[in-house]
């Protein structure tokens, strides 16, 4: 197995996002043209750069007063389009606008695992893959792999993000891509594709602590993780290519992203693991914020 940190570093003329500065429990991130503070709880040390670039920020989100998540209230200090902007990552264009939970609609710190899902379908040679992404938010997993040739499921409990998937998928030029969209409770999709008889060649997932599906089904990870991958074992082939398992969950770690695939989905002997703690590099410090943790499978050539 292998273990490090997914801590590429990209050029600006491949990504339009950057991590300015971390400290005091906040960061400082500028995507495309726009700045914003926001909270990083794990962010224990002072901040490098003057105060004044952080006071020059667009807008900072802070949350309700007693919480470290859910929703909260964004200052704004300077406007910022309310329809949103584009922001791009290689050859994908992603739109970006501030929500009530303070996300921008992009998790900078997935990138390096976007490159390792396109590498993998990219070296099947046109054996067009099928994928299931699941909790898959705005879809930048999904435009990965699309952008290379699988055929993908795009699976989330939320119609907006769904909607704002599609859009990513459009404005990155992939509308032609074969992408079945699907706004649904998971366990209740994986169930019915059971019955289909319907299998996936690859497995993307990144679930959150705790969630609602759309008639209010409650998902809470340390409960009903492991009745999740007992279902996509039902729908997985025979001979799986990949899958990658991602959480920002802090009582869930790699190791465990690592010993969940085993003992649920694919033998030890069957390929190549990799697992270690997602991260973004600090251009102001040169240092490295953690940002939860991931493992993936490869099978083997």
């Amino acid at each position: 197995m292998g273990s490090s940190a997914s801590n590429e570093t990209y050029p600006a003329e491949v990504f339009d996002y950057r991590l300015l500065d971390t400290g005091s429990l906040k960061k400082l991130e500028q995507f495309g043209s726009y700045t914003f503070v926001r909270p990083a709880p794990q962010a224990i040390w002072p901040p490098q750069l003057p105060k004044i670039d952080w006071e020059n920020a667009n807008g900072e989100f802070r949350h309700h007063k007693g919480k470290s998540t859910g929703g909260g209230k964004w200052n704004f200090r300077s406007p910022v389009p309310k329809n949103g902007w584009p922001l791009r990552f290689r050859d994908l264009v992603f739109t970006i606008h501030t929500t009530s939970f303070g996300h921008l609609g992009l998790f900078p710190e997935q990138a390096p695992n976007w490159d390792w899902i396109a590498n993998r379908v990219k070296e099947l040679n046109g054996n067009k893959p099928n994928v299931l992404n699941m909790f898959g938010y705005t879809g930048a997993s999904t435009l990965a792999a699309a952008s290379k040739g699988a055929n993908v499921t795009h699976l989330d409990a939320s119609k907006t993000s769904v909607t704002w998937a599609r859009k990513n998928l459009e404005s990155s030029g992939l509308a032609d891509c074969p992408v079945r969209w699907m706004v649904d409770d998971i366990e209740k999709f994986l169930k019915r594709e059971h019955r289909r008889g319907r299998k996936y060649d690859g497995l993307i997932m990144d679930p959150p602590s705790f969630g609602r599906g759309p008639k209010g089904e409650v998902w809470n990870i340390e409960t009903q993780m492991a009745v999740l991958l007992t279902l996509c074992k039902n729908v997985l082939s025979d001979s799986p290519k990949f899958i990658l398992l991602t959480t920002h969950s802090p009582g869930v770690s790699a190791l465990t992203l690592k010993n969940m695939i085993i003992k649920f989905l694919v033998d030890m002997d069957s390929g190549t693991f990799q697992a270690g703690d997602m991260s973004i590099h600090d251009a102001g410090s040169g240092l490295y914020l953690p940002n939860g943790f991931y493992a993936r499978y490869s099978a083997k050539p």
